[in-house]
């Protein structure tokens, strides 16, 4: 299965908000490192800033190096109290600790470097260090001491996740804020595509006017390529209906010919008259039902030629007209009318085309195995909630089942063996159908054709 297109509302999200995310990600990448980098060398300034005031205190006396330590400047390594932190002095010349805790210096780190920081562990605590060396002179003789100070890593931890913290909120921020003005800015700019759709999407499919709206420049070329294709199929309508009338008028012409030569050849007394007869009135029917079928297509109809009609009224003229039809055909004809007015949107020439067409099916198929016409054709409106029934009822022999099913199909016949076009009951519902109406068959002591109109 193929994936359906991205959307352009998605392409257009994606394509504002992933290179900020990216953009965000390596920036926070970038200051993660940064962060950790100032905060530590920060920390590590002030940590030998303290040594160096623990240098401060070491003088001589009697020949012998001496510490007179400022607990202050150990307390300005932990400004919020929290954390540990471990000191010494070493007389490098007698090998001794002079003050604070054994084992804490690294000298083997120091090698000719006057100052090294560290990391290492002591007492179970992880410690930041720095070591260096300090000489003092006296007396023609020179003292050497190594200084180590540290602290555990606990505030500047605490200070470098607080800063990432404060950044990461403000461009999770600023991400967020941008998202939401994206989906904001891509809805405004799609609003003209949206306006269109729905214009399109509301209108009728055989509503083939101009889409006319204010739109911006890059909207206008698809509005304009819209409605130059709207043109292209009106104007393809209007060829299709100037056929039909040409078709018309061509098959029309002969047919009459064919029919003043036959009356001359009946007065002739020629044997094939009724044959030949029979042959052109098939012929006519089937053209009149063929160009019926086409006239009602839905893609081509115009709809400039739906009135408001009472139906009632239509229905009760029709019947006036008809029933001397059917009456000459040897078949009752009753109407029953409904006493109030019914107000539909349609066009009358199509609802008598319509009714035309299921009153020929009866005149045809209720007959007797013998052709004899079988009891009344009934036309009637009757109201159901909130529709209008419009019924055809014959009193023949009805229908079977698959024949119910299938007898609105184009150029199903219910009997093979006898003529037609198998149109009539398929140009019912096409025409049914552009009024918005549906139609069904039903058998009750024959065959009655119902067309259900909304109200």
């Amino acid at each position: 299965m193929k994936n359906k297109t991205q959307s352009i509302r998605s392409r257009l999200l994606i394509w504002l908000t992933l290179p900020l995310i990216i953009f965000t990600i390596a920036m926070f990448v970038y200051k993660y490192f940064e962060t950790n980098k100032k905060v530590n060398a920060f920390f590590d300034n002030t940590l030998y800033a303290t040594g160096k005031s623990i240098e401060n205190s070491i003088g001589i006396e009697y020949g012998l190096l001496i510490v007179d330590l400022p607990y202050f400047a150990i307390d300005l390594l932990s400004s919020d109290g929290e954390g540990y932190v471990f000191y010494s002095v070493i007389d490098v010349n007698r090998d001794k600790l002079l003050v604070g805790y054994k084992g804490l210096a690294k000298r083997e780190l120091l090698g000719k470097e006057e100052k090294v920081f560290y990391n290492t562990v002591y007492a179970g605590a992880q410690l930041r260090a720095v070591s260096f060396k300090t000489s003092l002179a006296s007396a023609g003789k020179t003292y050497n001491a190594i200084i180590t100070i540290a602290e555990s890593t606990e505030n500047r931890s605490f200070v470098i996740n607080d800063i990432l913290s404060s950044i990461f909120i403000l461009m999770t921020a600023v991400v967020g804020f941008t998202i939401i003005t994206s989906l904001i800015a891509v809805s405004k700019g799609l609003s003209p595509l949206n306006y269109l759709q729905n214009l399109i999407k509301k209108r009728d499919s055989r509503d083939l006017k101009p889409v006319s709206f204010d739109a911006p420049k890059e909207v206008e070329v698809m509005v304009n390529s819209i409605n130059l294709l709207l043109q292209r199929s009106r104007d393809n309508i209007e060829y299709i209906e100037q056929f039909n009338s040409d078709v018309s008028h061509q098959l029309r012409t002969p047919i009459a010919e064919l029919k003043m030569k036959l009356e001359l050849a009946f007065e002739k007394e020629d044997k094939d008259y009724i044959a030949l007869t029979a042959l052109v009135n098939s012929m006519a029917h089937i053209t009149e039902q063929l160009l019926l079928y086409a006239k009602t297509n839905p893609n081509t109809l115009n709809l400039n030629r739906f009135k408001k009609l009472n139906l009632s009224h239509l229905c009760k003229e029709y019947a006036l007209k008809t029933a001397p039809r059917v009456y000459e055909k040897g078949f009752e004809f009753a109407y029953e009318s409904l006493d109030e007015d019914i107000f539909i949107s349609a066009d009358f020439i199509m609802i008598e085309s319509m009714l035309d067409n299921i009153i020929n099916n009866s005149l045809y198929y209720a007959v007797d195995e013998e052709n004899n016409p079988m009891g009344t054709i009934t036309v009637s409106l009757e109201r159901h909630n909130n529709t209008i029934w419009l019924n055809v009822k014959d009193e023949g022999q009805g229908l079977e089942k698959k024949d119910l099913e299938n007898i609105f199909n184009r150029f199903y016949r219910v009997d093979s063996l006898k003529s037609g076009s198998g149109l009539g009951l398929s140009i019912v519902k096409q025409i049914a159908q552009l009024h918005n109406a549906t139609v069904q068959a039903s058998n009750d002591k024959g065959l009655v054709i119902s067309i259900i109109f909304p109200l």
